[in-house]
């Protein structure tokens, strides 16, 4: 008498919990919105650079070519003067300087917010003295003056120094605006930091400048790198110490200069475009490489006082 064969089992099915349709439309409804911030964020760069790669005449068209052959004729006009030591004849000759200008006062700038901003922030954050937490509150509060208030006591001022029309005049005045935020990052950042580790560095024998040179410094480079890429973004982009503290055509800065290309006679949208777009690129460049330390950065130690 032969067996019967055992019916093949099979594997239980998985029941998947149906997608409600209110939970399809929160999903749809997130999708969109991420999708209209992406163009919101873009939209502006592309018109950027359609404005830029335009004839005069595609510019000034109604309504506007979206599409257009593309003419680099106007990147050729500004970066020409990249190899000639020629004295400027046209308002665009001044836009290649002016990046140059702008790198050198927007690094300066950014170099200064590190190294005095770490140390006030380090002895901000360690050392107990009268002022310790209200000088910083004191900083921070300075930030909600406009800079339309101090511009006329920068001038005087530089003026009498003679640093007027001369790149220092500048870094000075936008190292004293950007140095209380950096001053306060930095402090909480510091702050973040356990105390244990600075301890143990004491007892193996390094004294206190060693301990935050080679000790603290290393631990805080994400706060470093933050505090230096908002003070390098904030001297790069200046227009309004740039275009008055400073209208000597050597040492002029980009903002400046891509402005000067519209005036009464000539309005110069593609240059501008051109002009924009290369002034922009170093510091998105720079925020793509560095934005894993950005966000560590400026999300440490926020709430701390």
């Amino acid at each position: 008498m032969s067996a019967t064969p055992l019916p093949e089992r099979r594997p239980p099915v998985e029941l998947r919990p149906r997608r409600s349709a209110g939970k399809t439309v929160k999903i749809v409804a997130r999708y969109a919105l991420v999708a209209l911030m992406v163009v919101w964020v873009l939209a502006p760069f592309y018109f950027l650079i359609l404005v830029s790669v335009q004839t005069r005449a595609d510019s000034l068209r109604v309504p506007p070519v979206w599409f257009p052959h593309p003419d680099f004729d106007n990147y050729v006009t500004i970066l020409k003067k990249a190899s000639s030591d020629a004295p400027p004849s046209a308002p665009s000759d001044l836009i290649f300087p002016g990046i140059r200008n702008s790198a050198i006062v927007a690094t300066s700038v950014a170099v200064l917010n590190v190294l005095f901003g770490a140390t006030a922030g380090y002895a901000f954050a360690r050392f107990r003295f009268p002022g310790n937490r209200s000088i910083p509150l004191a900083l921070l509060g300075s930030q909600m003056v406009p800079a339309f208030a101090i511009i006329v006591p920068y001038y005087i001022v530089l003026r009498n120094l003679k640093l007027t029309n001369t790149r220092l005049g500048v870094i000075i005045a936008l190292l004293s605006v950007t140095l209380p935020f950096t001053i306060w990052l930095l402090r909480a950042y510091f702050q973040g930091i356990p105390r244990d580790i600075e301890r143990q560095a004491r007892i193996d024998g390094c004294d206190r400048f060693t301990v935050f040179w080679r000790v603290v410094l290393p631990l805080a480079r994400p706060g470093l790198i933050s505090a230096g890429l908002f003070a390098f973004m904030v001297g790069w982009n200046d227009f309004l110490f740039a275009s008055i503290l400073n209208t000597n055509t050597d040492s002029m800065l980009v903002q400046p200069a891509i402005a000067g290309l519209y005036n009464v006679r000539q309005q110069s949208f593609g240059l501008m475009g051109a002009g924009s777009l290369l002034a922009a690129l170093p510091t998105m460049l720079f925020a793509l490489l560095v934005q894993r330390y950005l966000v560590r950065g400026l999300l440490s130690g926020t709430g701390k006082v």
